[in-house]
Parts: structure tokens; C-alpha cells; sequence
């Protein structure tokens, strides 16, 4: 299963063109796949969310989530075996990481530098990877997975401990 994941903010210049592009790689990696899983934030422009419903609404191996009920997406991290992941959402793509299953992410090129800095730093960890719609997302490759809540945690019992406060575990 290969969840797919397109939104859209400000510090990315994001349109209907890459709606198409997105459309025209996923229909390639299809074969690839057993199944593709694709959900909305929110903040996907109707634009982009209405090509992609337009061309796999019928197909029988596209799932797309229309916004009713419980928001699939903590199962979609448990049970997808890959992600594509728009790269304007830094927390979905590092919940994504967190899985250690392939990430491929599309639209990095088109964000300002804080968010294709993000991209790099993923790509040179092994963590992510561009997504061309060449891929054969069959195809698994390991890395560690990105364990920021932990990491954080650490930080911040250092912190209180250098001011005398001593946690508990």
C-alpha cells in the first residue's frame, strides 16, 4: 500500500500543474503497488485535490479518503508500505521518517530554502527520496527512523537538569 499525502502552504508553489505531474507518476508506479491510499489536509487547494479525485476515483486500486469520517492517517502510517508526501508538510513527512518505510517526496524544488533545506537534510540521512514516478515502490531500502519526539525529550530533561531539576522516569 502507498499512501499519498498532497497539501500545499505558502512556502511552496503549488498548482494544478503539480497535480498533473503527481497524477501522471502515480498512474506509472501503479504496477508497482498493490494498493494506493490517498488522503487531504485541509490546506490541499481544491484545485489539486479535485484533478486527483477526477483521474482515480474509479480506479480499484486507489482509496481516497473524501474528508467523512475518522481521518484514516495513523493507520495509513501503520499499514502503507511507502509514502509520497508533498514537501510543504514537515510534520507528516516526519511522522512518515518515524516509520522507517520508504519516503518519497515530490515538490521540493518548488519550496523556499528553509523547506528544501529539510528535503536535503532528509535525503543525505537515506531517509527520503525524490519521487519521478520511475520508482518501482516495491523496493525497500533502511535507514533509522526519525525519532524527534525522543530525541526532544532528551533535550529537554538535560535542560531542566543543568537548572537542578531532576526528573523521574
Amino acid at each position: 500500500m502507498l499512501e499519498i499525502i498532497p497539501q500545499v502552504t505558502s512556502h511552496c508553489r503549488y498548482g494544478a500543474d503539480l497535480a498533473r505531474q503527481l497524477t501522471a507518476s502515480l498512474m506509472n508506479v501503479l504496477p508497482t503497488c498493490g494498493s494506493i491510499r490517498i488522503s487531504f489536509s485541509r490546506r490541499t487547494p481544491k484545485q489539486v485535490s479535485e484533478i486527483l479525485v477526477r483521474e482515480f476515483h474509479n480506479h480499484p486500486k486507489v482509496y481516497i479518503w473524501d474528508g467523512q469520517d475518522p481521518n484514516p492517517h495513523m493507520g495509513h502510517l501503520a499499514w502503507a508500505d511507502a509514502f509520497v508526501i508533498t514537501a510543504d508538510s514537515v510534520s507528516m513527512l516526519s511522522e512518515a521518517c518515524s516509520t522507517g518505510k520508504p519516503v518519497y517526496v515530490i515538490g521540493a524544488e518548488r519550496c523556499t530554502w528553509k523547506f528544501a533545506y529539510f528535503q536535503k537534510n532528509l535525503q543525505e540521512r537515506g531517509m527520503a527520496r525524490p519521487f519521478t514516478g520511475d520508482e518501482n515502490i516495491a523496493e525497500r531500502w533502511i535507514y533509522p527512523p526519525l525519532q524527534d519526539t525522543k530525541e526532544a525529550a532528551k533535550h529537554v530533561i538535560r535542560a531542566l537538569a543543568k537548572r537542578g531539576w531532576n526528573l523521574q522516569p
